[in-house]
């Protein structure tokens, strides 16, 4: 679609002057005569606003603000009253004229586009009574000039958005065939074309996504309108079915397209209808009142019970079991030559120095590499298999499972000592570092903590392995009651959340769909990790520090500067919790000591 060409007859001020001098007019008298009123056309609308300013919409010259210098007022002085930029001042004389010097008594035509926000939100407004923000975008009521009554769908884009071209995407989002619209039509503006007036008005959503429901012969499912810049992958499956594994994604995503009638994944409309069947939906996206949402919420509600009472001013009488994810054989997830065990052991050495040199703490760690625990200051980290898991006798990592299970044995041991010296059990909290393996197109962090209706109550180890551990020989079986599950979750997803909130305050890549997750969904399976499923200690997380799979955070992660920023982050999000988030970790212990 081209920009429709204007039409109609509209004399700027100097060329009003021009012509009246044909006929002996001076160009004082032109002046004068054109002081009292602007030319207007056959189908204006004009709306005061304030004293010395009028609202204008035209057929021929779209929306415009009429303005009245104030007394005294030049043209600078003008263009920041009214478009916060006294740079403007020649945009606003080149639309009047090409005259600098404002006339009292002149209303002067000030073009939308240079118009502050603040103003170009008050003449819409003005303009178009019933426009209104909505959760994905700004609805736009047709108003219509002229005998037909229509506005074009480039008008639109041009005065909401600032480019005309957008009028594509939002035929498209609004399922229009026409480029034009009648009057009393609604028009949805995605909130990602708008202009910074626009999308700065619109309500904060109480959800950032809008699902509708159906069903057909293959059943009930929801319907999501793919927005611009949205992908089948990363906006649908990921968001909406949990399933984060570059497998699990794919074939998810083929089987919604086959589903939604899609040919092609990678070339999908802007507002096309994707069905998401029932089966695939997490439950928080199901309709309310669905059985399986409201048990989902129920859940919800009673860990939510559950809060950290405990105040601790620089962590003091705090212990963190800490836990760097894989390590000796284990090398974890492998992308690029980078892998999981070497830069997940150094973070959680990061962690370490940081809470016992900026904080009081007691830091207590499941595994070591050597004989030693050591931060390495380098970007690309050495190789290394020499990491064992600390039980009595040590453990050098051989088998994944066996390392994965005297882990929790070991944070069990580990916390049944700190009960001895302190009763209080709010104060342990056990962190798990990993980094992930996913479908490329996510980033950043996800903390994983125990859904409290996927751990059975009691668990136990058998085998020589096991057997030859006292931390085993401790305790060979652990038992959980429901209400203790109930509270674990709780206490759990309190503290996910503080560190979640310390990535994003760092501006640190944080997943953008449920960063906080309480089960792990792959090859249509579904746990919770055996080292929070097993493990006694009430708060438990396991932090998925970024997207090894993604090209960005595998290349971040292999930097000392960002593996400092994340030891920060998780220090930062434990003081949160414990009622310690506005000070520095050294500022609070310093005061600590006093």
């Amino acid at each position: 679609m081209k920009k429709a060409a204007k039409t109609g007859f509209f004399l700027s001020l100097a060329s009003l002057v021009s012509l009246l001098s044909l006929f002996g007019f001076s160009a004082v008298h032109a002046a004068a005569s054109a002081v009292t009123s602007l030319p207007v056309d056959l189908a204006t609308v004009r709306v005061p606003l304030e004293e010395g300013l009028t609202a204008t919409l035209s057929e021929t010259h779209g929306i415009n603000l009429e303005a009245t210098p104030r007394r005294g007022e030049g043209a600078g002085a003008l263009a920041i009253r009214l478009c916060g930029d006294a740079g403007l001042a020649s945009r606003i004389a080149e639309a009047n004229g090409g005259s600098p010097v404002l006339q009292a008594g002149t209303r002067y035509a000030i073009p939308f586009d240079v118009l502050s926000p603040e103003w170009q939100l008050k003449v819409v407004r003005a303009l178009f009574p019933a426009d209104h923000g909505a959760a994905d975008g700004w609805v736009h009521k047709v108003r219509g000039l002229g005998p037909l009554r229509r506005e074009s769908l480039w008008s639109l884009a041009v005065w909401l958005t600032g480019d005309g071209e957008n009028f594509r995407a939002i035929r498209e989002y609004n399922e229009l065939h026409d480029e034009d619209v009648a009057r009393d039509f609604s028009v949805t503006i995605p909130s990602e074309l708008l202009r910074p007036a626009f999308r700065a008005a619109l309500p904060v959503p109480e959800q950032p996504f809008l699902l509708q429901y159906g069903s057909d012969k293959d059943g009930e499912y929801a319907v999501y309108r793919l927005r611009p810049h949205e992908a089948l992958y990363s906006s649908v499956v990921v968001r909406f079915t949990g399933r984060v594994f570059a497998k699990d994604v794919n074939e998810l995503a083929a089987q919604i397209a086959k589903r939604s009638g899609i040919p092609d994944v990678t070339d999908i409309p802007i507002g096309y209808r994707v069905k998401i069947p029932f089966e695939y939906l997490q439950p928080e996206y199901l309709p309310k009142g669905h059985p399986k949402r409201k048990e989902y919420e129920e859940g919800l509600r009673q860990s939510a019970r559950f809060s950290n009472q405990v105040k601790a001013k620089g962590l003091a009488g705090i212990t963190i079991v800490l836990d760097a994810g894989h390590g000796g054989l284990d090398s974890g997830a492998t992308l690029g030559g980078v892998w999981e065990s070497l830069y997940v052991y150094d973070v959680a050495m990061r962690i370490k120095r940081l809470l016992e040199t900026q904080t009081a703490a007691r830091v207590l760690l499941t595994t070591r590499d050597g004989d030693a625990y050591k931060v390495q200051e380098a970007d690309v980290l050495p190789f290394s298999r020499g990491h064992a898991v600390l039980t009595t006798p040590p453990y050098p990592i051989a088998d994944p499972k066996v390392g994965v299970n005297l882990r929790w044995y070991l944070a069990n041991s580990l916390y049944r000592k700190a009960l001895q010296s302190d009763k209080d059990p709010d104060k342990v909290v056990f962190l798990s570092i990993h980094a992930d393996s996913l479908h490329p197109s996510m980033r950043g962090l996800m903390a994983y903590i125990p859904a409290a209706d996927m751990r059975g109550e009691s668990y136990g180890k058998n085998g020589s392995v096991y057997a030859s551990r006292k931390e085993v020989q401790e305790s060979p079986t652990v038992t959980f009651p429901r209400q203790q599950r109930v509270q674990s979750e709780g206490l759990s997803r309190e503290l996910a959340k503080q560190v979640v909130a310390a990535f994003q305050s760092a501006s640190l890549p944080v997943h953008p769909f449920s960063p906080v997750r309480d089960k792990i969904i792959r090859d249509n399976g579904v746990w919770v990790p055996a080292v929070l499923r097993y493990n006694s200690i009430p708060a438990k997380i396991l932090l998925e520090i970024c997207n090894l799979a993604n090209d960005q955070d595998r290349a971040l992660l292999q930097t000392r500067a960002y593996r400092q920023q994340v030891a920060q982050s998780v220090v930062r999000g434990l003081l949160a919790y414990y009622g310690q988030g506005a000070a520095a970790p050294s500022q609070l212990v310093a005061e600590t000591a006093k």
